[in-house]
């Protein structure tokens, strides 16, 4: 019986051979002769699928031949369930999704593999946004007052004074401020931020604005 099989396998394996033959052939002599695809088909026992692939493959590479894959063959399919369960929660780490692959599918893989697996699908690893958080209740009372006043007239708005205040710091900032410096030049004058005693002096102001035009600014003095 494995003598029969083995006899049977290499037939097998000499017909596709003679047919890769006779369509490269056959692709070859399209690219020469000009001849249609469907004629050459005609000639020889071959698809015209098949005859169009090796006559685009000649055009492009000026050879018919089926050349080995390049690279290591691929082993991990589950890509779109990663780039799921990131959809669903884009804080979760690589980590994560390694472990979780790991017990779902039996299969080990390396957290630099899911990684490129949602880079190939346009997601990226980056740091937080910071918003201050609204509730659920607020986002809806927020909508519902937006919608309220959406389609209010011209004449409406022309009665409304809209305000604001604002705080400036008289020395220096609240914010965080960066600086280029060389190893071991960390405390350098340039390399340094001055501060004051109590956090330094700040002015708070306020003003309107209607349609008419902008008010006056006035200063807040809180003791």
């Amino acid at each position: 019986m494995m003598g029969m099989e083995n006899g049977t396998r290499v037939k097998w394996f000499k017909v596709q051979r003679q047919k890769e033959e006779v369509s490269l052939d056959a692709g070859r002599g399209v690219r020469d002769t000009g001849v249609g695809e469907r004629k050459s088909r005609n000639d020889v026992t071959v698809k015209n699928c098949l005859i169009k692939f090796k006559v685009f493959r000649f055009n492009k590479k000026n050879s018919a031949e089926t050349k080995q894959r390049s690279g290591c063959p691929r082993t991990f399919s589950e890509e779109r369930w990663i780039v799921r369960q990131a959809h669903i929660n884009p804080k979760t780490s690589a980590v994560k999704l390694t472990l979780k692959c790991k017990s779902r599918f039996r299969k080990s893989v390396n957290p630099e593999t899911v990684r490129n697996v949602l880079k190939k699908h346009k997601y990226y690893g980056r740091v937080l946004r910071r918003k201050p958080y609204i509730s659920i209740a607020n986002r809806k009372a927020k909508l519902a007052f937006a919608k309220m006043y959406v389609k209010q007239s011209t004449e409406f708005w022309k009665n409304i004074i809209f305000v604001d205040g604002s705080k400036y710091n008289i020395f220096g900032s609240d914010g965080n401020q960066k600086v280029w410096h060389t190893p071991n030049t960390v405390l350098h004058i340039k390399n340094l931020r001055a501060t004051v005693k109590y956090g330094g002096a700040n002015q708070l102001v306020w003003d309107c604005m209607a349609s008419s035009g902008v008010g006056n600014l006035d200063f807040i003095n809180v003791q």
